[in-house]
């Protein structure tokens, strides 16, 4: 099932293609005598609740970061869906200045009305011998995956959404992890995270990542099973999809998925573990069954999930309902004619003891929705932070979470 998407409007079209050829379009000057803050690891969290600036924060913080992009460093990135002018415009504004771009999006950006594609392909060219470009994977398939599961009519794709930077606002090798496709239903109406990430190891496997997406896309052939899980200090990535286990079924085979084993590191002893979740897609039932077994355990489990039809399968809702610690689901009312508020960020947050070590405070972020298609057919990313400050801001936007959506 493929994320929901929306026209994105296309406002002040002409002004923004002047300032990107100009080289204008960059982030806000900062107030009179004061230096613009340094990149630091951080996360960033959007509140579609909010007024403007909330709602755009991920999408501002991206542009941000695009707009003190330096001279001669790179920007690489991939996402699943592409319709917003403000990044489109930021990227030709970062060529322009010297900056090399190179963006890989899925094929359905191609098909979604209002999609920057075109404008891409104006300002950054489709000549990959360059240092600036577009591709866009093959339609069908993502770039590494090909495999379509039964009944899933969209077949693979390529749902990642990061950004790389090898230099922008003084700091070196910045990843950019978000939930969030870059359109204007993901701002204003739903729920998304993002990390930002200053690790030159953790850039080097992104980067590596970003080469097979683009070698494997580029191929005649993808790949049915893909998986890699490289590790820089406390950094873990998982790239997808994952292949099942030779003579199972794709849903039916809990020794391989990634999300259920790493569950199974989590121990309720002594009942001061906390396991939360926020969700958009949830149709795994191994994930579901070894949330419930945690909870019986002893663990404290806490799960915000997306509230809109069909985002929660049956199967799950059955295992799930009435046995966890604490539930909500956001699909909340703003008035008549306004879209209901949703959730589409997709994290697992672990505190306490994780693989025999007590005192663990442990995000698991990323594309990765709990799907069989994110599982073992789509091009996904699923990112463990072993960082206490990051944890805690997590932490605090899942409370954020719980409470906004209580009443439903």
């Amino acid at each position: 099932m493929r994320p929901r998407s929306r026209i994105a409007r296309r406002i002040a079209r002409p002004l923004l293609a002047l300032a990107a050829a100009a080289g204008l379009l960059t982030a806000a000057p900062a107030p009179a005598g004061a230096a613009p803050a340094p990149v630091t690891t951080t996360a960033t969290f959007n509140d579609p609740s909010g007024d403007a600036t909330a709602q755009n924060r991920i999408r501002d913080h991206i542009a941000d970061l695009i707009g003190r992009a330096e001279t001669g460093s790179t920007i690489t990135a991939s996402v699943y869906n592409f319709t917003d002018d403000t990044v489109a415009a930021a990227l030709a504004a970062a060529r322009t200045r010297g900056v090399n771009v190179r963006v890989i999006l899925d094929h359905t950006t191609l098909t979604t009305p209002g999609n920057e594609y075109d404008n891409l392909v104006r300002d950054l060219g489709t000549d990959r011998t360059q240092g600036s470009w577009v591709y866009a994977c093959p339609a069908g398939r993502g770039c590494i995956g090909t495999r379509q599961l039964p009944g899933d009519a969209d077949g693979a794709i390529n749902h990642n959404k990061f950004f790389l930077f090898s230099a922008t606002g003084g700091a070196k090798d910045v990843v950019v992890q978000t939930s969030a496709n870059l359109t204007g239903l993901q701002r204003t109406d739903l729920f998304n995270n993002a990390v930002t990430i200053v690790d030159t190891g953790l850039y080097g496997i992104y980067q590596s990542y970003f080469t097979d997406l683009l070698a494997y896309g580029t191929s005649a052939t993808g790949l049915d099973h893909y998986y890699r899980t490289p590790s820089s200090g406390p950094y873990k990535a998982y790239f997808f999809p994952r292949k099942e286990t030779a003579g199972t079924a794709y849903d039916a085979d809990a020794g391989t998925d990634t999300v259920k084993l790493i569950l199974d590191n989590v121990d309720c002893a002594g009942g001061a573990t906390q396991v939360r979740m926020a969700a958009n897609l949830f149709t795994r039932r191994e994930v579901a069954t070894r949330l419930v077994e945690l909870k019986n355990a002893g663990c404290t489990v806490i799960l915000a999930h997306d509230g809109a039809p069909g985002s929660m399968s049956t199967d799950v809702e059955s295992i799930l309902y009435g046995r966890l610690t604490k539930r909500v689901q956001c699909y909340e009312d703003r008035g008549a004619g306004v879209a209901k508020v949703g959730l589409h960020s997709k994290y697992l947050l672990v505190e306490g003891t994780y693989a025999g070590a007590a005192g663990r405070k442990l995000v698991f972020t990323g594309s990765h929705n709990y799907t069989y298609p994110a599982l073992r057919s789509g091009d996904e990313t699923l990112l463990k932070i072993d960082d206490a400050a990051l944890y805690d801001q997590y932490r605090a936007n899942h409370d954020q979470l719980m409470t906004y959506c209580a009443g439903s």
